[in-house]
């Protein structure tokens, strides 16, 4: 092999290489981002269920304190 073929062919290997290289990571950020997103909406979800269930307790507590005063009035006008 001449010199310009061994050259030729080092530079092709290292650009396969490279391409590889810059294809692996690529593959290894996007699946960072998805895994992240994957994460984000898990918090989302959670805080929003969390959310949620304050308002229902939140409604119940208020129910609870509408029949406690309408039996107190019932009470007061009997």
């Amino acid at each position: 092999m001449t010199t310009a073929t061994k050259l030729a062919d080092l530079a092709h290997r290292t650009f396969i290489l490279g391409v590889f290289g810059a294809t692996v990571y690529i593959g290894v950020g996007t699946v960072q981002l998805v895994n992240a997103r994957i994460e984000k909406n898990k918090i989302m979800k959670a805080t929003w269920d969390a959310e949620q269930m304050a308002e229902l307790r939140r409604q119940g507590e208020m129910e609870m304190e509408r029949q406690r005063l309408e039996q107190q009035a019932r009470r007061q006008s009997a």
